[in-house]
């Protein structure tokens, strides 16, 4: 886990990995409002074993659009 802040914690996981690929997200709470979340995900480019391009995709999403969004991805 990285650290933005003192008060701020940053959950990172990969998501998909192989040869050529990588997925990663990154999320923390924002500070204000209480019910925010920012999403990062990174999509990597990799070539032996290294990155050579990298695309991120950010988001602001509700807690109650991040369970809207985790219920229809496990559909």
């Amino acid at each position: 886990m990285k650290q933005l802040h003192p008060s701020i914690v940053v959950k990172e996981f990969i998501v998909k990995e192989n040869e050529a690929f990588r997925l990663r997200i990154n999320k923390w709470k924002c500070t204000s409002p209480a019910d925010l979340n920012a999403l990062e995900f990174v999509q990597e480019s990799l070539q032996d074993g290294k990155v050579v391009g990298t695309s991120t995709y950010n988001f602001s999403l509700t807690d109650d659009d991040i369970k809207v969004l985790t219920a229809n991805l496990a559909k």
